[in-house]
């Protein structure tokens, strides 16, 4: 690394620092938000229902403002529903009466993480299709949007000149004096101030048009609270500049910026301290150059800027402006193609465009300053207009409620059944366990080392409507994180794993409990190989025995069977009732010493085991005897009849499954193998034939 006094005489090093600074602060590790837009409905938009909804849900991608966020229903004949206050992620409304026609749904969320604002609707129809094009996330740019940018607008030129100002007066101290440079705070101060009071007011009344919105707005949490602030800081900073303490206006300019930035869109991001402090960055650092090149611009120098004294100055401002350009350029541009689902974004989507547009006039800034640092043609009234180019396109940024990328992780948790996206996929990591009564399979994608999508699908023994009022938090190295909504039954969030780590999840609301998943090294083997030969063994055995522990009932159920092949099972239940099964006939008793009671039954098949009978999914090695000196454990996944469910089978030296364990809605059961081909013959009870 350079030493200071390097950093004093190289520019080069100072940009290179700078540079590097940037990188590391824009490449920062995060979790992408995607605004509190609904990702999944109940009933669909455009569906076609026999009988009305008992109620409507609308489940969003980011907990809401519990005061700000609502919803209601329009019946056909025009009654009207109101929601519930909302639930972390989940706005319900209910509905009474069952009438046939078309039913409207609208609903406004508020960002409980950056209280931003989103608005939509759509129809669906109770005995007849809804019909037309539903638009049912709120992605649509409206006029308030763009009236909200002007605004956004006014506080950032007010902003970004007021930081230039601070700076160019700063080097005009410099020894030796430039005594021609004069500089007028207030105007930008009151232009920055009247912006952001206009803007904190329009987010208010966009969310609730209501005396009271403003207040709740300003008091919701931590995006409320940046907001007063800011404004409060925009405020204090213009005071300031009427009295004599003008030395404190900086640090009040200061606090307006990295409010600025911990109201925005950083502020959705998880963990938020680092993005809210690289926005922060980009704001300062593009007052100094952004916002110096503009004040520049108001300047007429003895001589004008090829003269002595306007060389001077922008000497000094050039060996600041390479820096904080590098710190701009890097944050503000890598920031933003963050928002981009792909490069082609640029060019088909409004946002693309605007940030395309917004890239353009930095590259055109670069150049202009380029050529006044190296006295070729200074033009600081050409680069002033590209600056206001690039406030404008951030401003239209900002107004976007939902950018691409995040449109594309809104659709791409909508795709398909609700929840489908927590259930395992092949060259997934899945693992099945209880929480309660709840079963948990917790779902590792990509299932490498690195950056990995957690997946969680959670279904209480009450159902999915208990379900979505679960509430599920990740543990991982002693941090717990909420998961984020993706569907009545499933949880998301995202982590850094290397492999070996544990990762507990507790659950809580409807069930409460908690299960502890301990992930083999990564990426586990494929267990395809294992199976196939564990399935030709088990296949071929004559006779077994098997214990079988079942819950989650308040009393756990216990089975003994004794199973031979081709067609012969007995099984003890801790009922008290025992079955015997030979061909085509079932002996039963409910209660040890009474009779046993024949009747006709379709024959089984011996030997025939629990995951039998379904497509496995997802078949990984969890441990090995070459890992742990135990016998290998594997684990998958199968949606059958009944629901997803969740295996782990413990296959010993001999290639013969030993342990069971199965995780399904309200059926959690373990099993222990034994007596492989043992001596034994099940006949029926004595007296009852042959």
């Amino acid at each position: 690394m350079p030493d200071l006094h390097t950093l004093r005489r190289k520019p080069w090093a100072r940009l290179l620092l700078g540079l590097g600074l940037a990188l590391a602060l824009a490449l920062w590790p995060l979790r992408a938000s995607a605004h509190a837009t609904v990702i999944s409905f109940h009933p669909q938009p455009g569906e076609k229902l026999g009988s009305a909804p008992g109620v409507v849900q609308l489940i969003f991608s980011e907990p809401l403002n519990r005061s700000l966020s609502r919803a209601d229903v329009a019946t056909p004949s025009g009654r009207r529903f109101d929601s519930d206050p909302p639930e972390n992620e989940l706005m319900q409304v209910q509905l009474a009466g069952n009438e046939l026609g078309v039913y409207t749904v609208h609903w406004t969320s508020v960002s409980a993480l950056d209280g931003h604002v989103l608005h939509g609707a759509f129809t669906f129809g109770v005995g007849v299709a809804p019909g037309g094009t539903q638009e049912a996330s709120g992605v649509a740019l409206s006029w308030t949007d763009l009236a909200i940018g002007g605004l956004r607008w006014l506080e950032y030129i007010g902003l970004l000149v007021s930081l230039g100002m601070l700076l160019i007066g700063r080097l005009a101290s410099d020894r030796p004096r430039v005594t021609w440079v004069r500089t007028r705070l207030r105007p930008s101060l009151a232009l920055a101030l009247l912006g952001g009071a206009g803007v904190v007011v329009a987010e208010a009344l966009n969310a609730s048009p209501s005396a009271m919105a403003l207040l709740t707005y300003l008091t919701s949490g931590p995006p409320g609270w940046a907001r007063a602030a800011r404004v409060a800081a925009e405020a204090a900073a213009l005071t300031l500049a009427f009295t004599r303490a003008r030395h404190l206006v900086t640090p009040a300019v200061v606090v307006a910026a990295i409010a600025l930035a911990a109201a925005g869109h950083a502020a959705a991001v998880r963990p938020a301290l680092g993005p809210i402090f690289v926005d922060a960055v980009h704001v300062l650092s593009a007052g100094a150059w952004a916002g110096g090149i503009v004040v520049l611009a108001t300047l007429r120098p003895p001589g004008g800027w090829r003269g002595a004294d306007g060389r001077a100055l922008l000497d000094r401002f050039s060996r600041v402006a390479l820096i904080t350009f590098a710190l701009t350029a890097l944050t503000g541009v890598l920031r933003g193609t963050e928002e981009l689902a792909d490069l082609g974004d640029l060019v088909r989507t409004p946002y693309g465009l605007a940030l395309s547009t917004k890239s353009i006039a930095v590259i055109a800034m670069l150049v202009l300053s380029t050529l006044a640092w190296r006295r070729v043609l200074p033009a600081p009234r050409a680069e002033a207009t590209a600056v206001a180019v690039v406030v404008a396109a951030t401003a239209l940024l900002a107004a976007y409620p939902l950018p691409p990328a995040r449109l594309a992780e809104a659709e791409a948790i909508q795709e398909g059944p609700q929840s489908s996206q927590a259930l395992p996929k092949e060259g997934d990591l899945t693992l099945g366990e209880s929480a309660g009564n709840a079963v948990v399979g917790l779902t590792l994608r990509p299932g490498k080392p690195g950056a990995n999508s957690v997946w969680v699908y959670i279904l209480p023994a009450a159902g999915e409507t208990a379900a979505a009022h679960t509430t599920v938090d990740l543990v991982l190295a002693g941090k717990s994180q909420t998961m984020r909504l993706c569907g009545a039954t499933c949880r998301t969030a995202s982590v850094v794993v290397a492999g070996g780590e544990s990762l507990e999840l507790r659950v809580s609301g409807s069930t409460t409990g908690s299960a502890t998943f301990t992930l083999p090294p990564l990426p586990a083997p494929s267990g395809t190989a294992i199976a196939s030969s564990m399935q030709a063994r088990m296949q071929s055995l004559k006779t077994l025995r098997i214990n079988e522990t079942v819950r989650p009932a308040r009393v756990p159920f216990y089975a003994d069977y004794s199973l031979q092949a081709p067609d012969r099972v007995r099984y003890d239940l801790s009922t008290g009732a025992s079955t015997i099964i030979v061909g085509g006939t079932r002996y039963s008793r409910d209660l040890p010493g009474a009779p046993w009671v024949s009747e006709p039954a379709l024959p089984v098949v011996v030997p025939y085991y629990s995951w039998d009978g379904a497509r496995i999914t997802a078949l990984s090695v969890i441990s090995s005897p070459s890992q742990t000196g135990a016998d290998t454990v594997i684990s998958f996944f199968e949606l059958g009849g009944g629901g997803p469910i969740w295996f782990s089978l413990t296959v010993g030296s001999d290639g013969l499954v030993h342990q069971v364990q199965m995780r399904a809605q309200a059926h959690f059961m373990d099993q222990v193998l034994y007596d492989f081909d043992a001596p034994f013959v099940i006949a029926p009870p004595a007296g009852q034939g042959s």
